[in-house]
């Protein structure tokens, strides 16, 4: 069903199951993003600015008994603001786990298993997508952040090793989100190998892997390591080390296993 010839170059292929992937997962999450940012906007214009130069977040429509309209709106979109944000997160990870599901496992299982692409180009490509878009929500996050002090940019500030914790939470962010992606591919591999009872399966895998990992996990943090910056830094390397065993056993699963019945 595949090309086995392993001494090609592997690298368009992925860029091809990439750009597949791209097209159609950004139909429904770039309009996502470009909402989170327009929102940040709208609040950040309607937030009030303080004698200070700082942000008055007690939003009301009615202040002393006079009508306020701005500081109420400035509320409304930052609720809707964060509500989105968490809207974004959830769809970003469904979308991603479901392309996975449909592509490899479901209707079109048949069609791209049967193109020259090998099992790991397959699941590169999605890893790369996977990246691409953790990046892209953390870039987005950022601009929106910068939207939300629209009317005063001063008030964001660096302290001294501000550079050492904000790379430490970047690399958290992508080591964990490709880390969280790779564990709902196996879960739904997992799910796959039965015939039956395919949600009990699932079900049974998520229960046993999150204890597992949380408890490895809380164990290293609490007699392990450091509890500052750099522990942002240990935390993304054990997700790259997770993240590593969800594909390798994904892998194994869909190379050996797999059973499109």
């Amino acid at each position: 069903m595949e090309n086995k010839n392993t001494s090609r170059n592997p690298f368009p292929w992925i860029g091809k199951v990439c750009k597949y992937e791209l097209k159609h997962s950004s139909r429904i999450l770039v309009p996502i993003y470009i909402a989170i940012i327009a929102l940040a906007l709208m609040t950040g214009l309607f937030i009030p600015v303080s004698s200070d130069g700082g942000f008055n977040f007690s939003f009301s429509f009615n202040i002393n008994g006079n009508e306020n309209w701005t500081d109420g709106l400035a509320g409304f979109f930052f609720m809707i603001y964060w509500i989105i944000i968490i809207v974004a997160g959830v769809v970003t990870i469904s979308v991603i786990s479901k392309r996975f599901k449909h592509g490899l496992l479901g209707d079109e299982a048949y069609l791209n298993l049967s193109l020259p692409v090998t099992m790991g180009e397959h699941l590169w490509g999605r890893i790369l997508t996977m990246f691409i878009w953790a990046v892209t929500s953390l870039v987005v996050m950022m601009i929106s952040f910068i939207a939300l002090c629209i009317k005063n940019l001063s008030v964001i500030h660096f302290e001294e090793g501000w550079l050492v914790t904000m790379f430490g939470v970047i690399l958290f962010s992508l080591s964990w989100s490709v880390c969280i992606h790779l564990f709902t591919y196996l879960i739904n591999a997992i799910g796959h190998l039965s015939k039956k009872h395919r949600t009990m399966a699932k079900l049974i895998a998520i229960i046993a892997i999150t204890s597992v990992t949380s408890r490895i996990t809380g164990a290293i943090m609490a007699n392990w390591l450091p509890h500052d910056a750099i522990m942002l830094y240990w935390l993304a390397f054990i997700g790259l080390i997770f993240s590593v065993i969800y594909g390798f056993v994904t892998y194994f699963i869909m190379e050996l296993r797999l059973n499109l019945e």
